[in-house]
């Protein structure tokens, strides 16, 4: 991605982070913000504060000229713009929908940005093909982004991993509700300290910034969920692999899933993997 491309998708995602965010804002006063409208298309309920965030971010890329396939948690994969699309999106306008809705500080938006031929060249592309990834919490403020190849940064600066390297003396996050029962037990009797924050992209930034030394899935979180924060980990060098520490190959797709464990270092993380 060359620097007129990289201006181009930061200065795009700031806008639509904005228009999500002040959607947000001026939706809190709707009585029905918190109700179930519909199914979305990646099989989940969608909220009324869901449709009001995507309605905002499609807006906006529509505006923007460029002609693009989209893949977004509520409308699924759409095609916008007239010429022949060059780039796949995927995004999560909202990261954290039940955080957004009892203002729980931890929600926000998720945007990654990978290269196709055509139209048709979606089906190809794996998570391995990001090049771009943003992602934003709402309440702090705070921009994590990474370019394929040329580093990461928050709020426009380096990051900096954890150095601890045994599990035992490590701060994790996993959703314990999707392992198989028993697969965490020794895990969570081994680590120092878990949390659990329920947004997904903004915790997975959260081990680039050296919050937290591991962020592990191991039952199946959604390639969208995932798709800019494990490049911003790994531009910042640390370690992303699935439960059987093969790297991460899932076809950028709705609906596709994978596990995953998202380490400071090679060290913890291989400590975190003989837990499981």
């Amino acid at each position: 991605m060359n620097d007129k491309e990289i201006n181009f998708w930061l200065n795009l995602s700031q806008e639509i982070s904005e228009k999500v965010e002040e959607a947000i804002t001026n939706a809190r006063d709707d009585p029905k913000l918190t109700t179930i409208t519909k199914i979305g298309a990646d099989g989940t309920p969608t909220h009324k504060i869901d449709e009001y965030a995507e309605n905002a971010a499609i807006e906006v890329i529509k505006n923007s000229g460029k002609s693009l396939i989209l893949i977004s948690e509520e409308i699924g994969k759409i095609k916008i713009g007239e010429k022949d699309a060059k780039n796949l999106v995927i995004m999560d306008p909202l990261d954290g929908t039940s955080n957004a809705m009892k203002n729980i500080p931890c929600y926000g938006i998720s945007i990654a940005v990978a290269s196709i031929p055509n139209d048709e060249g979606v089906s190809n592309v794996t998570l391995g093909d990001i090049e771009f990834g943003y992602i934003k919490n709402f309440p702090t403020g705070d921009i994590y982004t990474a370019i394929k190849g040329k580093g990461s940064a928050k709020n426009g600066k380096p990051m900096t991993l954890s150095n601890i390297k045994k599990a035992s003396e490590s701060t994790i996050s996993t959703y314990i509700y999707r392992a198989k029962e028993g697969m965490l037990d020794k895990l969570c009797t081994s680590v120092r300290r878990m949390r659990l924050m329920g947004a997904i992209a903004v915790e997975l930034c959260y081990v680039a910034d050296g919050t937290y030394d591991t962020f592990l899935d191991v039952g199946a979180v959604r390639v969208l969920d995932i798709a800019a924060a494990q490049l911003v980990i790994k531009e910042t060098g640390g370690v992303v692999t699935d439960i059987e520490s093969n790297p991460l190959a899932s076809q950028l797709d709705l609906l596709e899933k994978t596990s995953i464990v998202a380490s400071a270092n090679k060290e913890v993380h291989d400590d975190i993997i003989k837990l499981l």
